[in-house]
């Protein structure tokens, strides 16, 4: 749980398509094409996978001498009056502001359970509720911020404590505990030196985003199990991680733990009424195998020795290419299922599944658009023309520009097609659009400053060095 996660990794493994070829792919196309090259092939070997859970060594237990700043109970006197305050700041300003699924979710509401009884949780949620009234017009912001701060540490340490415990009690609460201090960690709290002074976790740079959010919760997940999930407060809990989750495995083009049986069969079985006859679930689960594929072929690849080709590896190269139009087609019927909805503009789901269509299918492409491999050796791969590719473009930053204008869609949940979409814009005003983007993220949210760094570095990057 406590591992550091780098993240001036790989942001993604797309870059542009320039000029690789490939025909107008509709749905016939695709299957014309898979069929001609599956005749080629016999079957494909995955590597083995293993279920990452949480470990907790003996060996490196520790003891917190400074007990003084670990609650175990809830202070009776906070900074707010009472407790009904905090709540109220919490619900009616972040909650507002921050929808992570689309649609309506009670799980906000639910957590107040754990507010009452979980000290983790309470300091959680009173450090984002001190966050926010830090904004508020004739407060003590520098005061404000400060408590954001304290009650983050306190929170902190709680959690370090419970996971330290000789016999750890890792349950609900110590995840929504995590979720919600990740989600602290991403915004901007105060200037450098304050962060500094009070010696905090807290790293404007968004790595503790990673380490929390998109890292320490994928860990407290996959040790409860998909069980702890399929009712109540943790499948509400379940469906507001997800979309996270979802988008860390394709930012950093790695296999997700969802793609396992026990949890497909939980995105399957467990869809709540908003969201049960909506194509996002279906759309979800696809980019969970998009990012998947991508994370096994690279992996491959970088195995292989392409002077020297054997049968067996062109087999596998082809049998790759023959999940890769797989994938595409089942893109396609899924784009073709959100162009049949009626109203689209008014549904926040559509919305986002729209913008999530658009990026995974330029992913999928740049799977096989920066080796050269595939053009010298496979006769047809799952690539997208240029053409396609701008219409995907403009689709997410039409689409994404509108909703952060109307909707109350958390900003955060752009970050992935805005990445995708940086690396395949040539335009200056395309470029411009995105910058615009990521800085109105990066205002709420201090990760985006590491999108930001990224792309700009790869804008000045020639594209003859995009390619392998």
């Amino acid at each position: 749980l406590r591992s550091n996660v780098s993240l001036f990794g790989n942001i993604l493994a797309t870059r542009c398509s320039w000029d690789h070829w490939t025909a107008d792919l509709n749905a016939r196309d695709v299957r014309h094409a898979r069929k001609a090259i599956s005749r080629r092939d016999s079957s494909c070997m995955y590597h083995t996978k293993s279920t990452a859970v949480v470990k907790i060594n003996p060996a490196n237990q520790r003891t917190i001498h400074n007990g003084s700043f670990v609650c175990s109970v809830i202070p009776r006197k906070p900074i707010f009056n009472d407790g009904s305050k905090i709540l109220n700041i919490f619900l009616t300003k972040f909650v507002q502001e921050n929808s992570f699924t689309g649609c309506s979710s009670t799980w906000f509401l639910d957590i107040q359970a754990h507010f009452a009884s979980s000290a983790a949780v309470h300091h959680a949620i009173s450090a984002l509720s001190a966050l926010y009234a830090s904004r508020e017009e004739g407060s003590n912001r520098v005061r404000m911020q400060k408590a954001a701060l304290r009650f983050y540490q306190t929170a902190v340490k709680t959690v370090r404590k419970t996971i330290d415990a000789e016999d750890p009690n890792i349950e609900q609460p110590l995840l929504s505990s995590t979720f919600l201090l990740g989600l602290f960690e991403v915004h901007h709290v105060c200037p450098t030196s304050y962060c500094i002074a009070t010696d905090l976790m807290y790293d404007p740079t968004g790595e503790g985003w990673i380490q929390h959010t998109m890292y320490g919760t994928s860990k407290i997940l996959q040790h409860l199990g998909p069980n702890a999930f399929r009712s109540g407060l943790g499948l509400n809990f379940f469906h507001q991680m997800r979309m996270f989750e979802v988008s860390r495995s394709l930012i950093f083009s790695e296999s997700s733990f969802l793609v396992e049986a026990p949890w497909r069969d939980l995105m399957k079985g467990t869809s709540t009424d908003n969201m049960s006859n909506h194509p996002i679930e279906s759309l979800l689960a696809l980019m969970l195998r998009c990012s998947d594929h991508c994370f096994r072929t690279l992996q491959y690849l970088d195995l292989l020795d392409t002077s020297a080709l054997s049968h067996e590896e062109m087999q596998q190269l082809r049998a790759f290419a023959v999940e890769g139009f797989d994938l595409r087609l089942e893109l396609c019927e899924v784009q073709a299922t959100l162009s049949a909805l009626d109203d689209p503009v008014k549904d926040d789901r559509t919305i986002i599944s729209k913008i999530y269509l658009a990026a995974t299918s330029i992913f999928l492409s740049g799977v096989y658009d920066y080796r050269s491999i595939w053009l010298r050796h496979i006769e047809a791969v799952p690539t997208l023309p240029q053409t396609m590719i701008e219409e995907h473009l403009s689709t997410i930053l039409d689409l994404t520009e509108s909703a952060m204008a109307r909707t109350n869609l958390s900003t955060l949940l752009f970050l992935y097609p805005l990445r995708v979409a940086c690396s395949r814009v040539w335009t200056l005003d395309g470029r411009d659009r995105l910058r615009s983007m990521l800085g109105t993220i990066k205002r709420s949210f201090a990760v985006a400053h590491v999108f930001i760094t990224e792309v700009e570095e790869l804008w000045i990057t020639p594209v003859s060095d995009r390619y392998d």
